[in-house]
């Protein structure tokens, strides 16, 4: 049996639906009996894991139990998708007032180091593990105005950047989004305009498999 590790945020975990509605277990169902997927998700989390005078910024998800228990499952496959906490400005969503400890895009020079080293804690976990690391979907018009496209875009080309520096594969969860017409994105998406709505994490989940079954990995 092939055992795929998902490691990520809320988009992972599943924010909004129901834990069977979650891509991870949507996955499962794709890809049959053959494969055990195991979801490792945490919603809030950030790749980044910093500090600064006032202390931790952010959620780190090296910080997250589930982060150390998906290292220790010793997988066979590992999708990590990250990236969505950490294009944020930290604005209050009414105020013109900044969290200083959300401001996350203000750390984009720390977030290739810091995405680095969960991919290569993952390489030292499970060095046979195939690694993936997923490109985060779009940020529509979200209610929180923290969150922000613009950001994210910056963020995908740090996640490039990184997979290039430690020789992982890119997953383009963001380009099955993007290649459908906008009014088509936004049945994809729940209120808040971030997070999937059923019919989202099942397009995550076939984009998914789709790459894991054209691999066709030997794990034997």
């Amino acid at each position: 049996m092939i055992k795929v590790i998902c490691m990520g945020d809320s988009i992972t975990e599943g924010f909004g639906v129901e834990p069977s509605e979650s891509y991870p277990s949507v996955l499962q169902n794709l890809l049959g009996e053959e494969y055990r997927v195991v979801n490792k998700g945490v919603c809030c989390t950030t790749a980044l894991n910093v500090e600064n005078e006032k202390g931790v910024m952010g959620m780190p998800y090296m910080r997250e139990v589930r982060y150390r228990e998906a290292l220790q499952e010793k997988g066979d496959i590992y999708v990590v998708m990250l990236g969505t906490n950490d294009a944020q400005d930290g604005m209050d969503d009414t105020q013109d007032f900044k969290y200083e400890q959300n401001d996350m895009i203000s750390r984009k020079a720390d977030f290739v180091p810091c995405y680095r080293q969960i991919l290569q804690a993952v390489k030292a976990a499970s060095p046979g593990a195939v690694i993936y690391a997923g490109l985060p979907i779009p940020v529509q018009e979200c209610i929180w105005r923290k969150h922000q496209e613009s950001y994210l875009k910056e963020i995908r080309a740090c996640i490039k950047e990184a997979a290039a520096a430690e020789g992982v594969s890119l997953l383009d969860i963001e380009g099955a989004f993007a290649a459908l017409p906008k009014e088509e994105q936004l049945k994809l998406y729940q209120e808040d305009n971030l997070h999937p709505n059923q019919e989202g994490y099942k397009l995550i989940a076939r984009t998914v498999a789709g790459v894991l079954k054209n691999k066709r990995h030997d794990f034997t």
